[in-house]
Parts: C-alpha cells; structure tokens; sequence
C-alpha cells in the first residue's frame, strides 16, 4: 500500500484502485469486474461496462440519437438548468435532470429524423407554485417583458424569484437571469439585440424559491424574432 492505493490480483491481471481513507474506508478506481466512485458523498459501485456484440437495435439507435441531441440542445443552458433543476428528477438532478427530462418528453420522431420540440423542454422543474397566470412581450426596443400574477399561493413566497430565459438555437445565443424580479413584482424583462441576421428565441419562464430549496415547473411561453441590424452587425 502506498499513498492511498493498492493492487488487487484477478484473473491475472492487475487492476489499480485507491483508498484515500484507507482499507476501511471507501475504494475509488477498477477492482475486478466493478468501478467504484464517490457520488454526492457517497460510495457508488457499479459492473464495468461490456464490449457490446452485433449491431444496435433500432431503439439503442433511437436512444443514442436522442441522448446526443438533448446534450447538444442543453449544452448553451447549462448554468441555467443547473439551477433550474437543482434537486430534481434524478439524484444528481440540475444539469442530468434536464437532460432526462427532455429525453423522456420533448424528443420526437422516428430515427434518424428525430427533433428536439422546444414547446415540451422544460428549464426548471419542481414543486413550487407558479403563478395562476403569465405573458410576455417583446416592445419596439427590443425589450422582451414577463409579466405574471404576483398573488401568493400555498406553497410559494412573496420574494421567490423569476427564471427568465430566451434561447436561439441556430446560433447557440442564450439571453437569461436565474434569479430576476421577485415575485411579488408581478414583471421582469431582458434586452435582446439584433445581429447581422434575424434570430429566433424561444422563450421560457420558471421560479425559483427564495430560500433555494426548490424551483416550479417552467413554462414555454412562445417564440419572438429579432429582425437582423441592417447595419449588417450586432450592435
């Protein structure tokens, strides 16, 4: 044993894993035919994964389709949905919980032309109330407004905050604030701009709750375009 690690004989071969907290402690590395890590403070084990024999069904095709485009799709959002999904749907939950979720609902059509349906991406989720009512609107400046019912429900609080996010997908251009107005304020907005061609954003509203301990379902709330800077770059 030195520094924490040890070898292991199996099958005559050597397989190399570490014990930071020595022998009684938890081992994180290869032993055998299983991986063992630590995951939120705690000691996972699971089989080494297998070399996999003959093709891919069309479902395996399906899923690797799928799972590759919500990464791609996600990857602009993720300090986002990190916030917006801290804490739900899987143990990891933020980013991993947004990626689940829109496998499960938002991936649609048959392989290899699936898409990915922003109407059915959510950016948050959890159990806290969102308000009874919400829009939005983008003014002549190019201001896109939120506007919401500031009333309070059971399970929500005067000072939870907006998540407010528009996202253009052709060009990966993500406008947001993870924690805008509160709710009370019934109103919050963000600056888009025009750039040398029109943008499409697809914007969506969530909450968070004011001690952080758990979001609301995040809503779709449509599409607006920016029309392209005639002066043929972003101002």
């Amino acid at each position: 044993m030195n520094d924490g690690y040890f070898w292991v004989k199996h099958l005559n071969k050597n397989f190399m894993a570490k014990a930071p907290q020595g022998l009684l402690g938890p081992f994180i590395g290869k032993i055998g035919n299983v991986v063992c890590y630590i995951l939120n403070g705690e000691c996972v084990v699971r089989s080494r994964p297998r070399k996999r024999r003959g093709k891919k069904t069309l479902k395996e095709k399906k899923n690797t389709t799928g799972f590759g485009g919500v990464q791609a799709w996600m990857k602009p959002l993720t300090e986002f949905v990190r916030v917006g999904f801290k804490g739900y749907g899987t143990k990891t939950g933020g980013y991993k919980g947004a990626v689940s979720h829109a496998l499960l609902y938002a991936v649609e059509g048959e392989y290899p032309n699936q898409y990915i349906n922003p109407e059915k991406i959510m950016v948050s989720g959890g159990e806290l109330d969102f308000p009874a009512t919400c829009n939005m609107f983008l003014d002549a400046d190019l201001k896109l407004g939120f506007s919401w019912d500031a009333g309070i429900g059971t399970d929500a609080n005067a000072y939870d905050q907006a998540m407010l996010l528009a996202y253009c997908i052709e060009n990966n251009s993500v406008v947001s604030k993870v924690t805008g107005a509160f709710r009370m304020e019934g109103a919050d907005f963000l600056q888009l701009f025009p750039d040398s061609e029109q943008q499409e954003y697809h914007v969506y509203l969530g909450f968070v709750a004011q001690d952080r301990s758990c979001q609301a379902n995040s809503r779709y709330l449509g599409k607006v375009v920016v029309p392209k800077n005639d002066k043929g770059h972003a101002e």
